[in-house]
């Protein structure tokens, strides 16, 4: 079996594809393309151009030349742009918070979401309340924004990143479940777990359980 992946951070690009082998557990090729404008950009312009519109199609379209049996978007701002165009490609496509988005709605009514990428806020949010909507449950979701974490990530500082995320986590005391909007926040789940008491949920945990299910679905 054979995945591509199309990352936007360096530090999932590189952590990604091993947590994905190992969570499988057999033989599998992972290949992976990094395309960090995709995000730089759209935090430039403070919303998604037809340009970066017009680049994912075109790094989805590479990754399908690949001729994988599946293709994983791990960047969340990208999962509203990725559902625009699942049409236009004849393997299965996984957005990175697909699963976690599904599984905060089966946790909980009030699901707090901390991001560190004013791009990711708005789709997490949404894909939560899409989900919500299909479950027919209602929930309040409410967001928290922490741009200096995501400076700290970029400076090499994770553990920076990740206390900054803890401390923001401690003010969701109404919050049944805390989602983790980014992968490149994962590495801050277990200190906003032992800050809290609360479910956390990362997004790279959930997607690997997910394309891993899906795999052995295509083997079959």
């Amino acid at each position: 079996m054979k995945v591509t992946l199309l990352h936007t951070v360096k530090s999932v690009y590189e952590s990604f594809p091993s947590q994905l082998i190992g969570a499988y557990g057999k033989e599998l090729e992972v290949t992976s393309l990094l395309d960090e404008f995709l995000v730089t950009n759209a935090k430039k312009k403070g919303y998604f151009p037809p340009e970066n519109r017009q680049k994912l199609y075109l790094d989805l379209l590479s990754a399908s030349l690949e001729n994988p049996d599946l293709i994983c978007v791990t960047c969340s701002s990208l999962t509203p742009f990725v559902k625009e165009i699942l049409a236009s490609f004849p393997m299965p496509i996984v957005s990175i918070d697909d699963a976690m988005c599904r599984e905060a709605v089966v946790r909980g009514s009030n699901i707090a979401v901390l991001a560190t990428a004013p791009t990711t806020v708005d789709p997490t949010v949404s894909k939560i309340l899409g989900e919500a909507e299909k479950a027919k449950k209602k929930v309040v979701v409410k967001s928290y924004l922490d741009t200096e974490a995501m400076t700290l990530l970029n400076a090499g500082d994770v553990k920076g990143h990740d206390a900054r995320l803890a401390d923001l986590s401690r003010t969701c005391k109404d919050a049944d479940v805390i989602v983790l909007a980014q992968a490149s926040m994962a590495t801050a789940k277990k200190l906003c777990e032992e800050a809290t008491a609360k479910t956390v949920l990362t997004s790279p945990e959930t997607c690997i359980a997910e394309v891993v299910d899906k795999l052995h679905e295509l083997e079959k």
